[in-house]
């Protein structure tokens, strides 16, 4: 797999996104589940969640990025997810992190799946922008992560079962419950 740089005419999706018809914003969803279909089917050889360089993984929080790893499995990536979130009360925590599961997956990962890092052109995806988050991750990370990015659009979650061949409800509420604590 590799990565290439290169200017790419077309439109942020955000800009465009409001003034689509349903059917249209149906085929972008329908598109970029393609293009992640793509991503998952590369699998890391090592199991290990790292970036694309194999150095640490980079995460954006809400308040700050978080850098970690490598890691050589799951388990010790939810340490690390649990250790960044020190606000949460240990209660919560202990429960929280009997709830993360250490058997997914490790795919290829954009990492910032958002409307302003997807450009279009004639109502067709021609690039995705801004990798600085991406790497090997478990294969429910891409998912967690759509729903704690910014979008303008207030209807753009609502075709995360559209864009994800594979939703994980679990992984989500977990996550979400975890961050809602993550405060400076």
């Amino acid at each position: 797999m590799s990565i290439e740089m290169d200017h790419i005419a077309g439109d942020l999706l955000e800009n465009v996104w409001p003034d689509m018809t349903c059917q249209e914003k149906d085929s972008i969803a329908s598109q970029l589940r393609g293009v992640l279909v793509k991503l998952r089917s590369q699998r890391s050889d090592t199991g290990r969640i790292e970036a694309c360089d194999g150095g640490p993984a980079t995460d954006c929080g809400k308040i700050c990025e978080y850098l970690g790893g490598p890691f050589h499995n799951e388990a010790d990536f939810n340490d690390f997810l649990m250790d960044i979130v020190k606000t949460t009360p240990q209660p919560l925590r202990a429960a929280l992190r009997s709830k993360l599961r250490s058997d997914h997956e490790t795919v290829f990962t954009h990492g910032d799946l958002t409307q302003h890092n997807i450009i279009v052109r004639d109502g067709q995806i021609v690039g995705l922008i801004d990798w600085e988050y991406s790497g090997w991750f478990r294969e429910h990370w891409e998912y967690i992560k759509f729903f704690e990015r910014f979008s303008k659009a207030k209807d753009w979650k609502d075709y995360a079962h559209k864009i994800f061949p594979k939703v994980y409800d679990d992984e989500l509420v977990v996550y979400q419950a975890l961050v809602r604590w993550q405060k400076p």
